[in-house]
C-alpha cells in the first residue's frame, strides 16, 4: 500500500432504505480515484455495527469513513469521527436522504456521491450532542419519533411507506407528549404535537420545514407543533412542504444552542429517523465545527 494514498473505509448498511447494495463494492472499484485512495469494504451486521467499525477506522489511521445507507446509518458512523482528523464521506441509499439533501451529495447515486468524494472538499460543520448520542440532521419526540417507531417494523420502505405509517398513527394511534421544554432561555410546558430540533435543514424525502437552516452557525432551528383539529392536517403538511411553518396558527419556531427536554416517564424520541425510549430528561447541544464531511467543491451554504 503506497504510503502517500489516503486510506478510506466505505462502510455499507445492507439493509437501509428501499435500494439493494450488493452493487455497491463494484461501483466503489469502477469508480473510485486509485490516484487518491486504497479503500477498505466492510459490511454492518446489527444496529451500532458501523460506530465500533468506525472506532476502528480510527485507530488504524483511516483518513475517511464512508457511510453507505440513510440517515441512521450516517448517524451511527458520525458518533465515532467527532473530534477526530477522520473525515466524514457519504453515498446515500436510505429511504430518505435527508443529511445528504441538504449538502447537495446525489441520492441513490453511487457514481455521483463517489464523484463528490474523489473532487469535493473538506469542511467542518456542526453536530448536536446529547445526553444519548450525537445527531446529524434532526432529533426530537411526537409524531415524527411515533411513526419512526412504528415505521421500523415495515418490511416495505420508501415514502408511500412512510405517508401511510403517519396516516395510521394518526388516526389510532397517537396521543400528544406532555413535557416541559427550556429552549435557551424560554421555558414551554405544554402537550406537544410534535417538537423537532434541526441541524441540518430536512426531514428528508427533500421535506424542509426550515429552508435557511445551516450546519456551520452554531444552532438549531426548532419547530413546536401543539394541538389541531384532525380536518386542518392536509393544510398543515402542505404549509411544511411548501416551507411556511409561519402560516400554521398551532406552529412555533425557535433557535436554539441548548435544549432541555424534561418528560415523562416513558418518552419515544427519533435521532435521524430512528426511535429511542428513554425515562429521564434529555438534552441537546450544539457543538461547533466538530466533524470533518466531504461535500462538493462548489457548495457554498451548507
Amino acid at each position: 500500500m503506497s504510503s502517500e494514498k489516503k486510506k478510506i473505509m466505505f462502510i455499507i448498511n445492507p439493509i437501509s432504505g428501499v435500494y439493494k447494495k450488493k452493487n455497491i463494492p463494484e461501483k466503489v472499484a469502477r469508480y473510485i480515484d486509485y490516484v487518491q485512495y486504497d479503500y477498505t469494504i466492510r459490511f454492518t451486521e446489527y444496529a451500532g455495527h458501523a460506530t465500533l467499525i468506525a472506532q476502528q477506522a480510527v485507530e488504524e489511521g483511516y483518513h475517511v469513513c464512508v457511510a453507505v445507507g440513510g440517515d441512521g446509518s450516517i448517524n451511527e458512523v458520525a458518533q465515532s469521527l467527532v473530534g477526530t482528523n477522520t473525515a466524514l464521506g457519504v453515498i446515500p441509499y436510505g429511504s430518505g436522504n435527508g443529511f445528504a439533501t441538504h449538502l447537495k451529495i446525489p441520492a441513490r447515486d453511487a457514481k455521483g456521491s463517489i464523484n463528490v468524494i474523489n473532487t469535493g472538499k473538506t469542511v467542518k460543520i456542526d453536530l448536536v450532542k446529547s445526553n444519548l448520542r450525537y445527531f446529524v440532521s434532526n432529533a426530537g419526540f411526537g409524531i415524527d419519533s411515533s411513526v419512526a417507531r412504528r415505521f421500523h417494523h415495515h418490511t416495505i420502505r420508501g415514502l408511500a411507506s412512510y405517508a401511510w405509517a403517519v396516516v395510521k398513527e394518526l388516526l389510532f394511534y397517537f396521543q400528544p407528549f406532555p413535557a416541559k421544554v427550556e429552549i435557551d432561555d424560554v421555558t414551554i410546558e405544554r402537550e406537544f404535537f410534535l417538537f423537532t430540533a434541526f441541524n441540518a435543514n430536512q426531514y428528508g424525502y427533500d421535506y424542509a420545514v426550515f429552508p435557511f437552516t445551516s450546519m456551520k452557525d452554531g444552532v438549531m432551528d426548532v419547530i413546536v407543533l401543539n394541538r389541531f383539529p384532525v380536518w386542518k392536517l392536509f393544510w398543515i403538511v402542505g404549509c411544511l412542504i411548501m416551507k411556511r411553518a409561519d402560516a400554521i396558527k398551532e406552529a412555533e419556531s425557535y433557535r436554539a444552542k441548548k435544549i432541555a427536554i424534561h418528560g415523562n416517564k416513558k418518552m419515544v424520541y427519533q435521532f435521524d429517523g430512528d426511535s429511542v425510549i428513554y425515562h429521564d430528561d434529555v438534552t441537546f447541544e450544539v457543538v461547533p465545527q466538530c466533524i470533518n464531511m466531504i461535500v462538493p467543491k462548489d457548495l457554498n451554504s451548507y
